[in-house]
């Protein structure tokens, strides 16, 4: 069997390693830091990335540490502009909130489960490749690998020495967020946020289990941008609750009454494009592969995605879903594939879903962050869209990581 090297023991490093493993692959993961949670709060899984992890067998493992998210609603001002609901597209459909760190380490967990080699505090910095292998430099010396797996983000340096076309671009926008613990608030199963033309935007995430506290919590997100970041570290809280007082009172109270160690982090976003996905017997999955604004909450789902094609792609026949192939599998080592023409189909079969969310995010993006006097045509459009069935179910499809371009008016996830 060959052996695939990874780079980052983030989601699509982890979820990769696990899939590759029970196939029976050798797998070695590679990672930078000693220490691989990660920092940050909330993201919402959408139907997509919840069938990759119910492929993954874990979904019912997340289902615990998560809040289920029936809806989206946003206000301009006391105008209901954004309300789109999961059961307009499957009645048994939803979103799941979860904490990041929740679920990195249920990803972890498995894949120490699974015999998955992790190597912290060694991660890849280099690595040269002919027609049959990889030479991977990493910090501690060098290793062979049939094939290597760029999965360590937006910033990956890894696959900046590819000979890809790409770009990659920061956005002028960021946002602030904390978690915030909390019982009683009246919205345990909506995503709601408030704008103020588009230059603001602030919003409230179900997040289910906080796993510092091991209490029910939310996300806060406050939109701004870049250039405002050290006026508001200046600032500090009492800043930033003003701020968010003027827009959402009870949030502000919220976070005045918030623990002595709530923390703000600081995120930074980038649009990551490339003309292909892998080069010989190298492949970017993730981040690395295709950042883009958060607006479509797809960063997640998409990892998830990555992970389980490429699986596929590797594997002697496509019938991924069929967990018995899964267990044979693991003990079938007579199976070896040609590492490069895997790749080739991952990239293929991943072109048209990923361009189209990328050219979905560079489309919404300004529209919820900007400077620009675009809040009315986003208010207008969604208002209007949400009295249009046909238009609203492709709003939906859109949310829930099904649709592979304009025209896929059909939007399966299982042709993914």
């Amino acid at each position: 069997m060959p052996h695939i090297a990874i780079a980052g023991a983030g989601i699509a490093g982890l979820a990769s390693a696990i899939l590759l493993t029970r196939q029976g692959q050798q797998v070695t993961v590679f990672e930078q830091v000693a220490d691989p949670t990660p920092v940050g709060a909330g993201l919402l899984l959408q139907p997509s990335g919840q069938m990759m992890l119910q492929n993954l067998g874990l979904l019912d493992l997340v289902r615990d540490k998560a809040a289920i998210v029936h809806s989206l609603e946003g206000y301009s001002g006391s105008w209901k502009t954004l309300d789109l609901h999961y059961s307009a597209v499957q009645q048994e459909w939803h979103g799941l909130g979860i904490h990041r760190a929740q679920l990195h380490s249920i990803l972890w967990n498995c894949a120490c489960e699974s015999g998955v080699n992790i190597q912290l505090g060694n991660g890849i910095v280099d690595f040269a490749q002919d027609q049959q292998q990889v030479v991977v430099k990493h910090q501690h010396g060098e290793s062979l690998a049939d094939g290597l797996i760029i999965a360590n983000g937006t910033r990956s340096q890894l696959r900046d020495r590819l000979a890809i076309k790409r770009i990659h671009k920061p956005y002028p926008w960021g946002a602030y967020w904390a978690v915030l613990d909390r019982d009683d608030w009246p919205f345990p199963h909506i995503l709601m946020q408030r704008y103020r033309g588009a230059h603001i935007m602030l919003g409230i995430l179900p997040t289910g289990i906080n796993p510092s506290t091991n209490k029910t919590c939310y996300s806060l997100f406050w939109s701004l941008p870049k250039s405002s970041f050290a006026d508001y570290q200046t600032a500090g809280m009492p800043g930033l609750i003003e701020r968010i007082r003027a827009v959402w009172p009870e949030v502000a109270e919220w976070l005045a009454s918030a623990s002595s160690d709530t923390s703000i982090a600081i995120a930074e976003y980038a649009d990551v494009r490339l003309a292909t996905y892998h080069q010989q017997n190298v492949v970017v999955l993730g981040d690395a592969a295709h950042a883009m604004s958060p607006q479509l909450g797809q960063g997640a789902n998409m990892a998830l995605i990555d992970a389980t094609i490429l699986a596929q792609c590797l594997m002697p026949t496509s019938d991924f879903d069929k967990r018995d192939h899964l267990a044979s599998a693991a003990v079938d080592n007579s199976y070896c594939p040609n590492i490069a023409q895997a790749f080739a189909q991952y990239s293929h079969r991943r072109s048209k879903h990923i361009a189209y969310y990328q050219m979905a995010s560079r489309i919404m993006t300004p529209l919820y962050q900007s400077r620009y006097s675009l809040g009315w045509l986003r208010d207008v459009g969604t208002v209007v869209g949400r009295h249009l069935p046909a238009v609203y179910r492709q709003y939906m499809l859109t949310l829930c990581g099904a649709k592979q371009g304009t025209w896929d008016l059909r939007a399966e996830i299982a042709d993914l």
